[in-house]
């Protein structure tokens, strides 16, 4: 009977270390993330790390040392070992996900596509002028699709057009023109994968808020509510004085409708009666019945139909702001 000898690899000291570092990062930072470097040029990630160094630390280590940190701390830290692949980093930080993800998005910039790149996007050339001279440059935009003509002693486009949709490969002729005139296709920055926060893990794609979006409708909630509350009769220091404004302008309606004499009406009343007897008269008279002129009564309900309305919507505005201090 033979015996198959097994023989343990030896780990080297120095992965020992670094993994025992890296969990104590971990574990010693409220916020984690794993952030991807692919095609970022080393100059930027310097720039980014200067950037960046009093709100966050950027770590870079090998992918199975990320993995092996990760499985010696918490169950919970299990699922960001799915953001690791290809050229990742960690990133550590005591400011929210949501503000993290914002920050790295922000710090994109444009850059230039390489030969062989995939377009990220529709790549779209306008019509119009270049600042290019009539030579060389004709025959090079035309190579690579653009419909170019010289007009004037200048170079410009003929018609708008698609030149790469997304997904594309770009050929070199194209991205050598692209480069030419400026046009930078690709946004090229720290590609958050996800974030580790108090027990959760966060995906990028649940960490892309349309903020303005979401203000705009909680603006629109928050006069609606008003709205609500102002037509209930629901007071509440905000809705008081749009409600008691409501309330006198239906008074103000009674009074004229019925001729109630009010003593702070009477004026308003005398200019309506006087109306309607003008237009008895011309009806007795045979003559074609007159339009009712408008009452200064009118005219103040609807002054203060327009200021309820502005004051609801100022109210809503300041119940919003109130929500974000």
């Amino acid at each position: 009977m033979s015996v198959q000898a097994r023989h343990t690899e030896h780990v080297p000291e120095w992965k020992i270390r670094e993994v025992e570092d890296l969990v104590e990062r971990i574990n010693s930072s409220p916020v984690v993330g794993l952030v991807g470097l692919t095609d970022i040029p080393a100059k930027q990630i310097q720039d980014l790390r200067a950037e960046m160094r009093d709100i966050a630390t950027i770590k870079m280590v090998r992918n199975n040392i990320s993995r092996r940190a990760i499985e010696k701390c918490s169950d919970d830290l299990l699922p960001l070992a799915d953001g690791i692949e290809a050229q990742t980093a960690f990133i550590f930080t005591e400011i929210s996900p949501f503000r993290l993800a914002k920050m790295l998005e922000e710090k994109k910039r444009p850059m230039p596509i390489k030969a062989g790149g995939r377009a990220p996007t529709d790549i779209v050339i306008e019509k119009g002028d270049t600042p290019f001279s009539p030579g060389p440059m004709v025959g090079k935009l035309q190579s690579a699709g653009i419909p170019a003509a010289i007009k004037s002693g200048k170079v410009v486009i003929n018609e708008t057009k698609v030149v790469a949709e997304e997904g594309d490969v770009v050929s070199a002729q194209l991205a050598e023109v692209l480069a030419a005139m400026e046009i930078f296709p690709r946004e090229v920055g720290l590609q958050l994968r996800a974030v580790y926060e108090g027990g959760l893990v966060y995906r990028a794609e649940d960490l892309a808020i349309d903020i303005d979006g979401i203000i705009s409708q909680m603006s629109k909630a928050s006069a609606q509510a008003l709205g609500l509350a102002v037509e209930i009769g629901y007071a509440t220091p905000t809705t008081i004085t749009p409600i008691i404004q409501r309330a006198a302008s239906k008074a103000r309606n009674l009074v004229l409708d019925c001729g109630i004499p009010v003593p702070s009406m009477m004026e308003a009343l005398l200019a309506k009666a006087a109306s309607d007897a003008a237009m008895l008269r011309s009806l007795a008279e045979g003559g074609p019945a007159a339009a009712p002129a408008a009452a200064p009564a009118e005219k103040t309900e609807e002054k203060a139909e327009e200021a309820e309305k502005e004051e609801s919507e100022e109210a809503g505005l300041g119940g919003l702001s109130a929500l974000f201090g």
